[in-house]
């Protein structure tokens, strides 16, 4: 039951499809709230229901840090190869002092969770580890990265256990050779690997934690989402599909929902490593800053005119027409679903309307 609730929330926010069973997402969601349920529990609440009802906190509930705008992959499907982002960001490490100012502020705020990772590969940061480490002694309640797994060894994952890292997800696009060539110079069956060695690991430690979500482009994976889920059963606590967004910018047919008014201005706040406030998660470009932690607070930049300003046009449905980045957003746009089947469960997988299932298009 907690589960399917979960299920039906989350996907209104993201589009993206479980895979996994009712029960086994419920598990994922348990074990990620374990050890502070009731305030895990308080936090989707507030994710899901303050968006709705117009609620604004005085100080965002999530924050995202990203612990490095640089990537060590070149994915066909990802804005970081396009000569937009490397002209908009600047590649870098998130300075450690940097970090402990902005966490040190969330804690006093009584933030609930914050994520070391946006566009670039978090295990870059050569201070990934001591990070979390970091968070986690402050307080903050749940700490999450995601990952591409390249740099990700099992010693690092270790450190993550004796962390009691909350929460890490795995970008693993398709399987075999498909997965080789979206997402080389990795390698399938390393990478596998590292998955069963993480999955030991916790056992060994008798650990739940991190729990671990793998997680691939619906494109890579539609000719056996069957497969794809009997590889991390038993060895992840869920798999999920995303669908294929236009991250490279070639779509010029774009259909949005009618009066869209977005829920992230409501939940989160996105911090780039080298301390600018972008509009958003989904600005991926940073076309619209809208503050700067090295030389501001993040509740004054939470509070402050341009976010306030942006707010106001989604409730008036003008946030795609005012924002570059909302017009480049997926969740603004129309999607439509078809089926895949998985052992005896159809499951519903998101698709952008007037969008192509090819890796690279």
């Amino acid at each position: 039951m907690l589960g399917a609730l979960f299920r039906r929330t989350e996907m209104r926010d993201d589009d993206q499809t479980y895979l996994s069973s009712s029960l086994e997402t419920a598990k994922f969601f348990y074990y990620r709230g374990r050890g502070h349920l009731l305030r895990f529990l308080d936090n989707r609440m507030k994710w899901h229901v303050y968006p709705r009802l117009r609620l604004l906190p005085t100080f965002p509930d999530h924050v995202d840090i990203e612990a490095s705008s640089a990537c060590n992959m070149k994915c066909p499907m990802c804005f970081t190869i396009t000569d937009e982002y490397k002209d908009n960001v600047k590649l870098t490490h998130m300075k450690f002092d940097l970090f402990r100012k902005i966490v040190d502020e969330c804690v006093v705020r009584g933030v609930f969770s914050i994520r070391l990772s946006w566009r670039g590969e978090p295990t870059l940061n050569p201070k990934f580890v001591e990070m979390a480490r970091y968070a986690k002694n402050r307080g903050i309640k749940e700490v999450s990265s995601l990952t591409n797994l390249l740099k990700l060894t099992p010693a690092m994952f270790e450190e993550l256990v004796e962390i009691q890292m909350d929460w890490l997800t795995i970008s693993f696009d398709g399987l075999g050779d498909t997965y080789n060539e979206i997402r080389a110079p990795a390698k399938f069956d390393e990478a596998v690997a590292k998955v069963r060695a993480f999955s030991e690991i916790k056992k060994k430690k008798r650990s739940l934690k991190p729990v671990v979500k793998i997680q691939g482009v619906w494109p890579a994976v539609k000719e056996n989402p069957q497969e794809f889920y009997d590889t991390f059963r038993g060895i992840a606590n869920q798999v999920a599909i995303n669908p294929l967004l236009d991250y490279l910018r070639n779509d010029k047919e774009v259909v949005y929902r009618n009066n869209f008014t977005c829920p992230v201005l409501w939940q989160r706040l996105a911090i780039g490593a080298d301390g600018k406030v972008s509009l958003c998660i989904h600005d991926e470009m940073s076309h619209h800053i809208v503050g700067d932690v090295n030389e501001q607070s993040i509740y004054d930049i939470w509070n402050g005119p341009e976010l306030k300003a942006a707010r106001e046009a989604h409730l008036r449905h003008a946030g795609i027409a005012n924002y570059v980045a909302c017009q480049q957003c997926f969740l603004p746009r129309a999607s439509e679903t078809v089926s895949a089947q998985v052992g005896d469960r159809l499951v519903a997988v998101h698709h952008m309307v007037n969008r192509p299932d090819v890796v690279g298009k």
